[in-house]
């Protein structure tokens, strides 16, 4: 078991799947860690006049199909 001194949160960097599987990203989005537009270019949503790729659109056989990178 971990000991947090001085702690007041942890942060959970775990989002869901659109098929409701737990996925570690440290962001709710994929496209600036992911090469998601180039292989899903339609599926966004525009947040804020940008398009932006969330991961709970996307199925995990669909993630798995990605190329991560870092920021």
């Amino acid at each position: 078991a971990a000991i947090l001194m001085g702690s007041d949160y942890v942060e959970q960097d775990i989002v869901l799947t659109k098929d409701n599987i737990p996925i570690v990203l440290h962001d709710i989005y994929l496209d600036e860690v992911t090469d998601v537009a180039v292989k899903y270019p339609n599926r966004f949503r525009i947040t804020n006049n940008e398009k932006r790729f969330y991961a709970i659109d996307f199925y995990l056989e669909e993630i798995k199909r990605l190329r991560a990178t870092e920021r």
